[in-house]
């Protein structure tokens, strides 16, 4: 047994966490502690339970669902157990992996008043409050919208800006830059620097790309996939000494600590198929929302067995672009094509079979009470028999690493799984075209190859690929990639060619692949236009 640190800020004992209809623990006799003012990240594979040891530390586990647990949690020398109820919840703030699942308020300036309310703040002094907390995630002209019309980024930093306003000792991240375009992301990890060290803040993060969090980080923990901690110790003795076990767990390793920029876990670039007729056309499209301009005169094909990102800052209209391509939303002005036929003119039924959407967030898919009449639904009302849902549902539990999940609620799975099994229901038909909105958010290394496989596999058969992603390592790899700035397409065209386009990048706020900052490291010229 590791040896208590002298006055820990929490200090976890011989903890073990698992669900009631579980046979299997999900945490397992766990045993650190947190120092007061340090930086710490958790990493482990997809599934290892980190989200479930977070709220534990919280306290939300195991009171808020069917869970057991043994062993003990202190926070500053007091089992958490003896907190009264939503004390603990002030010291130690969380932001949820999902961020819409801790919104209660319609707009964002109520959402941050209900906070405030908590913390019997005087009304009078709310509004300097809110300002001031905004201002500080970069959120100023977002006070008086509604939250639901914000986009995945931006509902990030709406719930970091609520959990900054309790005032906590101990702030919690559940993978926060996952929906950030790539600039977002650095800046918000120096604005939790600039808040660790103003608050005096211990940070606990929970992330599966974790290059950038590496300057700011103390201390790293490793939760191994049988939900011990597998490695303790800082960023070069992890990864260094732990090189090959952090590989066999499925693990993202940074980039610096690899052998070759080749070591990013994405199949090399396949060519598309030689037929390349057109299955979505768009021409003098334009889409507001309340007057407010999302998308203008957007002109755009996708052809079948292509593969295409779709890049630009949050809330750049990106989601938007998709739901109007399958025909989710209509477009104010212009036309879309499926085929040669309007998306709207489309059979509801005929449509969803010949084209799959994976949502921004898996839980807005689902429907049913468990991951196997999640993953057979479909494939019910199209009529196929017994045998046929037992043999199709049985190769997509295994695809996806969710055999043990068979029986379980949909939404009780981590974050990963959701994500995997999202992905699984898009996929009991071939459709001609797979839209995908953030489809590796909450994947490691292994889950993600293995997706990204998958798609190469369909592409070849002929299904057309839409990514919208801010990993620009995955765009690296695509046929196509579209840049949507201010309302329209300012780049439409191979991944290359935009990796030189040095002053669009940066008004996109987007970053060029590893591969191309080593390159530019070593001093090759990428002709970079400006």
């Amino acid at each position: 047994m590791k040896k208590m640190q002298p006055n820990p800020l929490l200090y976890v004992d011989n903890f073990s966490f698992g669900y009631e209809n579980s046979e299997k623990l999900i945490l397992n006799e766990l045993h650190f502690s947190l120092r007061v003012h340090e930086t710490t990240l958790l990493i482990g594979a997809s599934g290892s339970g980190k989200s479930s040891l977070a709220l534990c530390l919280n306290g939300l586990y195991p009171d808020t669902v069917e869970g057991i647990s043994s062993g003990d949690i202190f926070y500053r020398g007091k089992n958490i157990q003896d907190f009264q109820k939503g004390e603990l919840n002030q010291k130690i703030g969380i932001v949820f992996q999902e961020p819409e699942s801790q919104f209660c308020m319609i707009t964002v300036e109520d959402e941050l008043a209900f906070t405030l309310e908590n913390r019997k703040v005087a009304p009078s002094e709310m509004p300097e409050r809110i300002s001031e907390v905004l201002s500080a995630v970069g959120m100023n002209d977002c006070q008086n919208r509604k939250i639901y019309e914000l986009s995945g980024g931006q509902k990030q930093k709406i719930a970091l800006a609520a959990v900054l306003l309790l005032e906590p000792e101990l702030l919690i991240l559940d993978e926060p830059t996952a929906n950030l375009d790539p600039v977002s992301r650095i800046e918000f990890i120096q604005l939790i620097k600039q808040i660790q060290e103003k608050q005096k803040l211990a940070v606990f993060i929970i992330e599966h790309q974790i290059e950038d969090w590496l300057d700011i980080t103390d201390r790293i923990l490793v939760l191994g996939k049988q939900g011990t901690i597998i490695a303790d110790g800082n960023a070069a003795s992890i990864f260094v000494d732990y090189y090959f076990l952090l590989k066999k767990e499925g693990i993202f390793l940074p980039k610096q600590f690899s052998n070759t920029v080749d070591s990013y876990p994405i199949p090399v670039k396949s060519p598309p198929p030689v037929k390349r007729d057109a299955l979505i056309t768009i021409e003098k499209m334009s889409f507001h929302h309340k007057k407010q301009p999302i998308l203008q005169e957007i002109n755009l094909k996708i052809h079948r067995g292509e593969f295409v990102a779709i890049v630009g800052e949050n809330g750049a209209g990106k989601s938007t672009l998709l739901q109007l391509m399958t025909g989710l939303l209509t477009p104010q002005k212009g036309t879309i094509n499926f085929y040669d036929k309007p998306v709207e003119k489309w059979d509801e039924k005929e449509l969803r079979k010949r084209m799959g959407y994976v949502f921004q967030n898996p839980e807005h898919q689902f429907i049913t009470d468990t991951v196997y009449d999640e993953l057979t639904f479909g494939m019910k009302l199209n009529g196929w028999s017994t045998a046929e849902l037992n043999t199709a549902a049985t190769t997509l539990l295994k695809q996806f690493h969710l055999e043990k999940n068979k029986y379980s609620n949909p939404f009780s799975l981590s974050g990963g799984e959701k994500r995997r099994l999202s992905v699984a229901t898009m996929l009991d038909e071939t459709p001609d075209i797979l839209f995908f909105d953030e489809p590796t958010f909450g994947q490691d290394a292994e889950t993600t190859r293995e997706l990204m496989c998958m798609i190469d596999s369909l592409r070849q058969n002929g299904t057309a690929i839409v990514f919208v992603t801010h990993d620009m390592d995955i765009v690296d790899t695509v046929d196509r990639a579209i840049v949507l700035y201010q309302q329209h397409i300012h780049y439409n065209g191979e991944p290359e060619s935009l990796w030189k386009q040095a002053d669009l990048l940066e008004k996109a706020r987007l970053r060029p692949p590893y591969r191309i900052q080593v390159l530019h490291k070593e001093g090759e010229s990428l002709d970079l236009v400006h």
